[in-house]
């Protein structure tokens, strides 16, 4: 026993040795450090060892060399990996930027998609490190998300869709102007839509996409049709059914107060409910219950699909995620989607349009 234990330690420690021997450090270098479009760039092989490599350039080309030349046509930032002898252990990444052969900046996507971040990066040859400043011009239709308008870069998403978002950077390098003017073709995005409607009878939508919410638009008969299902004054669940007006005898916290509306996170068995002292988020069986808004007055909803809850009070449209909290706790400040008054029923429209 004693022996085998110590050809073990010597086998582990041989195959310690063998893989340190084996391990080859991967690295590389390039000139010129700041190509432009249509420059030949070297690279060299700076690994300790090998004997094959494999090259992957980041516009699709590769490249079986040792130390091989490469032409990008385009300017933008390309990721160059080296891998030495087929093991993906063994690879250097590095990102090289090429430059156009006159100031421009470019767009971090090709398809540009309103309500999504894109973002816009001067792209200019400096070789000899001038000074630089920028200047970006942008629409109201543009919303700023990260960076300043004197930045290098800013990340933006835009409102509306358009043909011809103009956008306009300056750049001073060494106190000489660069103006780049573009118009860029903003498409739309497809999304699923909150819907609601409020007490004049007039229907709404806004779609959500991702965190942001769009503008309210008038609603369409889809719209419609899905309001008219919508109830959160009654909840079936495993046959049974829940009434508003009967909770309060059920839940002894909720004694004294007004229920107006509820509805049922089956999968969390939770109840959201609306009172007359505002909306509560409490178990099944009516414990643990705790506040949410206490201005809540109005519909609720509850969207499995996206985890969030919706409801309404006098000030509009508001929306947080499912609380997932044994105890109902939860941190999140909820969000205003609107300011619209009186909404008195509130759905999903997940058709993605």
């Amino acid at each position: 026993m004693i022996m085998d234990k110590k050809r073990i330690i010597l086998f582990l420690a041989l195959a310690a040795m063998f893989v340190a021997c084996n391990r080859i450090k991967v690295d590389f270098t390039y000139t010129p450090l700041q190509p432009k479009a249509g420059e030949s760039v070297a690279f060299l092989n700076a690994s300790s060892a090998g004997e094959d490599w494999l090259w992957t350039f980041g516009d699709n080309s590769t490249s079986l060399l040792k130390s091989p030349s490469k032409i990008y046509k385009k300017p933008g930032e390309y990721m160059v990996t080296l891998m030495v002898d087929s093991a993906k252990n063994q690879t250097c990444t590095k990102v090289i930027k090429i430059y156009d052969t006159i100031p421009t900046f470019l767009e971090s996507t090709d398809s540009i998609l309103h309500y999504q971040d894109v973002t816009l990066t001067a792209n200019i040859y400096n070789p000899f490190s001038y000074p630089l400043s920028y200047q970006w011009t942008l629409s109201d239709n543009a919303i700023l998300v990260q960076g300043s308008l004197q930045s290098a870069a800013v990340t933006v998403y835009f409102k509306q869709p358009t043909d011809k978002e103009h956008v306009q950077l300056q750049i001073t390098q060494n106190g000489k102007l660069y103006t780049i003017d573009k118009d860029l073709a903003v498409g739309t995005t497809l999304a699923p839509a909150v819907v609601f409607r409020r007490a004049d009878g007039q229907v709404y939508r806004q779609r959500l996409i991702k965190d942001r919410v769009e503008q309210a638009v008038k609603g369409n008969s889809e719209d419609e049709s899905l309001l008219v299902l919508a109830r959160d004054t009654i909840v079936v669940f495993n046959g049974v059914a829940y009434y508003a007006s009967r909770l309060d005898d059920q839940f002894d916290g909720f004694a004294g107060m007004q229920i107006l509306h509820m509805q049922l996170d089956a999968m969390a068995q939770k109840w959201y409910v609306v009172t007359s002292e505002g909306l509560f988020v409490t178990k099944f069986d009516g414990t643990q219950q705790v506040l949410i808004d206490a201005s809540a007055t109005g519909a609720i909803y509850i969207d499995t699909n996206r985890s969030r809850v919706y409801w309404a009070n006098a000030e509009g449209l508001y929306a947080m995620p499912l609380v997932k909290s044994k105890n109902n706790q939860f941190t999140t400040i909820p969000m205003q989607y609107n300011q619209y008054e009186g909404i008195q029923r509130i759905s999903i429209n997940n058709k993605l349009q």
